[in-house]
């Protein structure tokens, strides 16, 4: 009588859908959630559904593919955050595989004593994945950005400098209300390829605002560097040896500056922006009439008790007073000083 042959079964797709893999030894099934790899005889569906079915009664396949892909969203999103931070650093990319895992790796095993591998695992951090990430939310970013200045007003700032390899950069950066907050951010670096004359950086500006499709009437105010054309036009004056000659060379650099920012030196800020609740008498009557509405508004007197700048950019202020928002957002969205520039060209020089 002949003996039949064994039937020996091989492992399906299928049964993925049951929670088992083929193991790495022999391809038999092994269970996701136990590691449990079965024997060949239990290769049946009827049969792994019943070990899922009894082992993991409070488990399903959908639950398990579920509980990773949430791992998986988790890490990339640190992935991102810590891509952001880098570049809001200005750092080198690599910071974030010679720095930042294995600073997670040490918090991990010292204080909270777990075991680091499967948490770094899953936060990619090499140089080309921050570069990508950077990549990708930048473009966000600036879509974003001249998306939402194509339909509100802003004051920008304009810097023109040099860069160690002879090359004449421009940055712009915009200053905006958005939820309540002031922001100010880089709208763009160009390099000026003809001359860093005024009308040069002008047209540089204009072809970037068409391109994007932003208003240029959007504009509110701007503020340039002039100082490098400024002491190179008097730099000839300062080489004589006589005292008569600095101080008449000092007389001329005073009147510039006084010409220069003329707008700056005669400007006036209303005292009723710093506290439109005291008493104030306004020449222009309708503006009388909207501070003595505000002072007369309990519920916007205690917003008021934070600070002033809170107060004044309360999302509802700007549509019930717009005569008054209209004159206080110049001073609340200004530029006070050449901070971001100065950062900005460091970064691109390093």
């Amino acid at each position: 009588m002949v003996e039949s042959k064994k039937k020996c079964r091989q492992y399906s797709i299928d049964y993925l859908k049951f929670g088992f893999i083929p193991s790495s030894d022999n391809h038999l099934p092994m269970c996701l959630l136990c590691n449990k790899v079965l024997c060949d005889d239990a290769m049946k569906p009827s049969k792994l559904e019943d070990h899922l079915r009894r082992c993991h009664p409070d488990k399903t396949v959908d639950s398990m593919f579920t509980l990773t892909s949430k791992r998986d969203n988790v890490g990339l999103r640190v992935s991102y955050k810590i891509s952001l931070l880098i570049a809001k650093s200005g750092k080198s990319h690599t910071i974030g595989d010679q720095l930042i895992l294995p600073a997670i790796e040490e918090v991990l095993k010292t204080i909270l004593h777990k075991p680091a591998y499967d948490v770094l695992k899953r936060i990619p951090l090499s140089h080309n994945t921050v570069q990508r990430r950077i990549d990708e939310m930048s473009y966000d970013v600036e879509s974003f950005l001249y998306n939402y200045l194509q339909t509100t007003h802003f004051p920008i700032q304009l810097y023109e400098s040099t860069l160690p390899g002879n090359e004449a950069l421009l940055l712009a950066y915009v200053s905006f209300v958005m939820d309540q907050e002031t922001h100010k951010e880089l709208l763009f670096p160009r390099t000026l390829t003809t001359d860093t004359k005024g009308k040069s950086i002008f047209n540089v500006l204009r072809d970037y605002f068409m391109e994007k499709a932003i208003p240029l009437s959007n504009i509110i105010s701007a503020a340039a560097d002039g100082a490098p054309a400024m002491f190179g036009r008097y730099q000839r004056n300062c080489q004589d040896d006589d005292a008569s000659a600095y101080v008449q060379h000092l007389n001329v650099l005073h009147t510039d500056f006084e010409t220069r920012f003329e707008d700056v030196l005669t400007v006036e800020i209303q005292q009723w922006i710093i506290n439109p609740y005291s008493d104030i008498e306004e020449t222009d009557v309708i503006l009388q009439e909207k501070l003595t509405r505000i002072s007369t508004n309990e519920e916007l007197k205690v917003q008021f008790r934070k600070k002033y700048q809170q107060f004044w950019l309360q999302r509802d202020l700007p549509v019930s007073y717009p005569a008054l928002w209209t004159i206080a957002r110049k001073f609340l969205i200004a530029f006070p000083s050449s901070y971001l520039m100065e950062r900005g060209f460091s970064t691109f020089a390093n």
